[in-house]
């Protein structure tokens, strides 16, 4: 989903040192600026990287056969099942809070459903919705936290870290980039989530754009960042050769239905994995549920943009910790 536009990052002193790298990963492309970073300790920073997202890619993959969601997902029984790592258990036991914090919206028990509805196949019909919806969502699924077991009383589990992986694996890479003492730098993540750390070497903030997937060229909010993430979710898409499609991969834990309406949540915050959080949970909420969802989140910016045609864009824009900017539709 490419939905951010980088501005030029080059024009700084040229004698700066500048490393960049990029590889495939979860799907999409990460790529990393750096600044301050000789080549060769910026090489052995990149392959620490590369690495500790290869790890989280496996630990989250629900396609690696030799990953722990994968063989979660094979159960088809109604019995306990271990999580033999700690670290998964506490990203478990995560999103069940962050399941109960969004009112239910956010929900890692959806594969199955969303499985139906991919990009390029037939729309499954009512009945199939209906019956494989009736075994998903976090409602199936039991905790047992003496044991870190967790069950499916469905037995069909469809565990999806989708809306949660990205997020965590740039707050591992922000760790690492701090234990190596860098202050200046932008992580790309499938020009869906975006990380800086300090300020643009030519100014105060680091100024990142959100694409209007209606139309080419066209900037829908321009966000300052500066030791910031920036995730954007949305259910239209702007393709290369300019045409905006839809996109079934946001599916509503309600209805078992994709979100029909377009829209595109952008989330400026602290935390990747709560920005990763929010964007998914408001491409989902109604304007009446947002201020009960807004109180159990630290954020500094939310822009909603429904999508219809070109002349109804609007933008809803929420600021927080700040009394002297009230949340505003403009």
């Amino acid at each position: 989903m490419a939905t951010f536009l980088f501005y030029p990052l080059y024009k700084m002193n040229p004698d700066r040192e500048i490393f960049v790298r990029s590889f495939p990963a979860m799907g999409t492309r990460f790529d990393m600026l750096v600044l301050g970073q000789a080549n060769e300790r910026g090489e052995l920073l990149f392959q620490e990287i590369h690495r500790e997202v290869d790890r989280i890619e496996n630990l989250f993959s629900r396609f690696r056969e030799d990953g722990p969601v994968w063989k979660i997902n094979q159960q088809r029984h109604a019995q306990w099942i271990e999580v033999d790592s700690e670290e998964l258990w506490q990203v478990f036991l995560t999103c069940r809070e962050y399941h109960r914090k969004t009112l239910g919206v956010f929900d890692i028990n959806m594969g199955e459903v969303a499985a139906l509805w991919k990009n390029g196949k037939e729309a499954p019909t009512e009945n199939e919705v209906a019956e494989q919806f009736r075994f998903s969502g976090m409602k199936e699924m039991e905790f047992d936290e003496s044991r870190h077991c967790i069950r499916f009383l469905s037995g069909k589990p469809g565990i999806d870290f989708g809306a949660y992986g990205k997020g965590y694996a740039l707050e591992q890479v922000r760790k690492i980039l701090h234990a190596h003492e860098v202050r200046q730098a932008v992580i790309n993540f499938g020009d869906s989530s975006i990380l800086t750390l300090g300020k643009h070497p030519s100014g105060e903030y680091w100024p990142m754009s959100v694409r209007n997937p209606l139309k080419s060229g066209e900037i829908l909010h321009e966000f300052r960042m500066n030791n910031h993430s920036l995730t954007t979710s949305s259910n239209r898409l702007l393709a290369d050769d300019g045409w905006s499609r839809k996109s079934n991969h946001i599916i509503h834990p309600v209805t078992g239905k994709p979100v029909n309406e377009g829209r595109s949540v952008s989330v400026l915050c602290k935390s990747p994995v709560e920005g990763e959080i929010l964007s998914t949970a408001f491409m989902l909420l109604l304007p009446e549920q947002y201020d009960a969802v807004l109180n159990e989140f630290e954020y500094d910016e939310i822009v909603v943009v429904p999508l219809g045609s070109e002349a109804s864009i609007q933008k809803k824009q929420f600021l927080c910790n700040d009394l002297t900017k009230p949340n505003l539709l403009i």
